[in-house]
């Protein structure tokens, strides 16, 4: 009995036989890019397998006053998910679009470079409300209500291609805790070097399901678990 025992244990470290929970993919990952210089704007949340983030330089410089791109993440369905032990957003950087020098008397569209390392600070709020408001908001209201004013979850500098994960245990146990208040994330820049620099994502339509997902961690009664069967297995084999 006890060889069944170790052989379970053993799928178990060598991650055969996983005891963590599953995690939760994302039900919803969009952008919206906002152009201001007269209270005019233009939206587009349109994703190609990437959301793109950029920063908000609002009223900060006069070259890139009021252009910026901000992302939303939702997790609609948590049921899977208890608020016993951490839970980490995890996001897949895909590059950094950094804008190129301007030549003079150039008049095209803005060209751009797509460098897998940068420096960009990310900041991630939990919204006030939903993401889908956003697309006809105005800019002295919904902004500055739902994503500007709210507390910061965490503030990521972002340096290399890859996967990120953040510890937002607080704010998904408060949504598991009152699902009314969960519209999901909210992603915004707050400084970038080069200045204007956007850093795009991988969204749920990537192929090969490197969206973003909430990363939960092992539930403490399956860890308890395992130690109880490998102190028993421990017991049996001194004994035979």
């Amino acid at each position: 009995m006890h060889r069944a025992l170790f052989l379970l244990l053993s799928l178990w470290l060598t991650g055969s036989l996983s005891l963590e929970a599953e995690t939760v993919s994302a039900s919803f990952d969009a952008d919206t890019y906002y152009f201001t210089q007269t209270y005019n704007t233009a939206r587009t949340s349109s994703n190609s397998g990437t959301f793109h983030v950029g920063m908000h330089s609002l009223n900060s410089d006069p070259t890139y006053d009021g252009h910026f791109n901000f992302a939303g993440i939702e997790f609609s369905n948590l049921s899977g998910l208890s608020t016993t032990g951490s839970k980490f957003l995890q996001l897949n950087l895909k590059d950094f679009k950094t804008p190129r020098a301007i030549v003079p008397g150039y008049l095209g569209p803005p060209l751009y470079d797509y460098p897998t390392t940068g420096s960009f600070q990310l900041a991630v709020v939990a919204l006030g409300a939903a993401f889908s408001e956003s697309e006809t908001a105005t800019l002295s209201t919904w902004y500055q209500d739902n994503l500007f004013s709210m507390s910061r979850i965490a503030e990521v500098n972002l340096t290399q291609a890859g996967l990120v994960q953040i510890n937002v245990t607080s704010t998904v146990n408060g949504w598991i805790s009152n699902p009314t208040t969960n519209f999901g994330f909210g992603l915004v820049g707050l400084t970038s070097t080069p200045l204007a620099t956007t850093a795009r994502f991988y969204s749920s339509e990537a192929a090969g399901n490197l969206g973003p997902v909430l990363v939960p961690e092992p539930a403490v009664g399956s860890l308890l678990a395992c130690g109880f069967a490998l102190a028993l297995a421990n017991r049996r084999r001194r004994r035979s």
